[in-house]
């Protein structure tokens, strides 16, 4: 005879919607983040393109700053559309 345990499955969708005080803080942090990151990206892509000695360094250096400035403004975007919702 086995035991059966049924745990119903965490939905985080379902569990943000019940709690938005939780949900707008997460979403604050990710913004953060996402922004923190575009920084980084942007700041430090020139370095890395200075150190490393490839042949493929214009390559490297316009696929991190692009998506350094993608990272950045979408953040950015997205935190005006909703940022009176706080």
């Amino acid at each position: 005879m086995r035991l059966r345990l049924r745990i119903p499955a965490f939905q985080p969708l379902e569990w943000l919607r019940g709690q938005p005080a939780k949900a707008r803080r997460v979403r604050a942090r990710l913004l953060e983040a996402t922004c923190e990151i575009g920084v980084l990206l942007i700041a430090f892509s020139p370095f890395d393109a200075a150190v490393v000695r490839d042949r493929e360094v214009a390559r490297s250096l316009l696929l991190f700053l692009g998506l350094g400035l993608f990272l950045l403004f979408g953040a950015l975007v997205i935190e005006w559309r909703h940022g009176d919702d706080a």
